[in-house]
């Protein structure tokens, strides 16, 4: 770790400031978890299945019971890999954690061979992300017009390093975060160094099978991310980052004891990764400047971070303020035929774009490009792509960058 790192001291009523944030651990979120599984055809892989589980918000917990809140309520979606001969059901806390917060979350259930292909199960953290997006065009489906068109791709160990490999591979991501990520082959260092979107890496000062130096500080120190985190949960172990498995136990043999439970671990990703999500994925302002004041005040961990909208400084505080808001509003109408119209606001002068991808995470037309004043902007679009060509029906992404900050939308082209 770099001489930017910090141990943070603590400050009273953090923690409980956090739990009725995120409502972890020990309260309700606002939603009850739902769950189900689709198995997800990739044609671009001679149709190779991806079996999920799913979970999500609900009303009321249970199998294929229908997503919460009314038209209005959108939900990002998250992908999330597991380790090496961990299997995905290991991964209790995330889903649990996530889902009553108000994302879905999509777990493959591929990559569990004795010698697995990394880039094959990267692909399908990524593949999963579009094929929720094209459940959530399709009218039959339980996520239809429920998604908010960001997401994350997230992983532990193995699933850490295919995280960087899939970020790498989709353009559609909006931000990846993983915990105590593994070197992939193909290098997930290398990857990493075409991965530009928000990320998060936590790790454990305490694990052997991953350490730090050699995995998730090479990956941090390579991304070229407008915004990046590091965090080093002190005390924390490689294997507590998942539910107790007997495999994964075996390879922490002759390892330093964590000073940490697995509930407190457990527990202390989650302060961090809510709000971070939650700015991100969901766009809340404030979400940021309370992960930036658990930074600040939460012992035990160590940190880094790369934000230049954030001027993070000093271990005696925080210099400068939370990010200044860009807002990516509704287009209308939404879904449209022909035309419909784009609408975002800039708190100030910044360099932006404005691009739509298909949901196979292809560039379909560059709306605009450069820079711009502070302000409200607006501009129209009759459904053509750069050539001019009428696109057909379907489900767009529409990706806002301003500055450092990036923002997506779902739009319906309904002919």
């Amino acid at each position: 770790m770099d001489s930017g790192a910090r141990t943070i001291r603590p400050v009273a009523g953090c923690l409980l400031l956090v739990a009725a944030w995120i409502g972890w651990p020990g309260t309700a979120g606002a939603y009850q978890v739902g769950h189900t599984s689709i198995t997800f055809i990739d044609p671009g892989r001679e149709d190779r299945p991806i079996p999920s589980r799913i979970y999500y918000p609900a009303e009321s917990s249970g199998e294929d019971v229908p997503l919460a809140g009314g038209a209005s309520d959108l939900f990002p979606v998250v992908s999330f890999g597991h380790g090496y001969t961990i299997p995905w059901s290991d991964y209790e806390f995330v889903w649990e954690g996530l889902a009553p917060e108000g994302y879905i979350v999509v777990l493959p259930e591929t990559g569990g061979e004795l010698f697995p292909d990394h880039l094959e199960f990267a692909r399908d953290l990524a593949f999963v992300i579009t094929g929720m997006e094209q459940e959530g065009s399709d009218p039959s489906s339980l996520f239809y017009e429920k998604l908010t068109g960001t997401s994350a791709v997230m992983g532990h160990s193995m699933g850490g390093g295919a995280s960087i490999l899939a970020a790498a591979e989709n353009p559609s991501i909006t931000a990846v975060a993983n915990l105590a990520a593994a070197e992939t082959d193909p290098s997930a260092i290398s990857a990493a160094e075409s991965v530009g979107v928000p990320a998060l890496l936590f790790a454990g000062s305490k694990d052997c099978v991953t350490p730090p130096t050699d995995h998730q500080i090479p990956i941090y120190n390579a991304l070229p991310s407008p915004c990046k985190t590091y965090i080093s949960l002190t005390g924390a172990s490689h294997c507590q980052f998942a539910e107790t498995n007997f495999l994964c136990g075996l390879g922490e043999i002759g390892c330093p004891s964590p000073d940490l439970t697995r509930q407190e671990q457990h527990g202390a990703t989650l302060l961090f990764l809510v709000p971070w999500l939650d700015y991100h994925l969901a766009g809340e302002v404030a979400a940021w400047a309370l992960f930036l004041d658990l930074l600040e005040n939460e012992p035990g961990i160590t940190w880094m971070q790369e934000c230049p909208i954030t001027d993070v400084a000093g271990s005696s505080g925080r210099e400068g303020t939370a990010p200044a808001a860009a807002r990516l509003l509704p287009n209308r109408p939404n879904p449209f035929n022909p035309e419909t119209t784009f609408a975002f606001e800039l708190a100030q002068a910044t360099d932006a774009s404005l691009v739509l991808y298909d949901l196979a995470g292809r560039r379909v037309r560059l709306l605009l490009e450069g820079g711009l004043a502070a302000g409200r902007h607006e501009i129209s679009w009759p459904g053509t792509d750069d050539r001019g060509t009428t696109l057909p029906s379907g489900a767009y992404f529409l990706h806002l960058r301003a500055g450092d900050q990036a923002l997506a939308r779902k739009i319906i082209l309904a002919r």
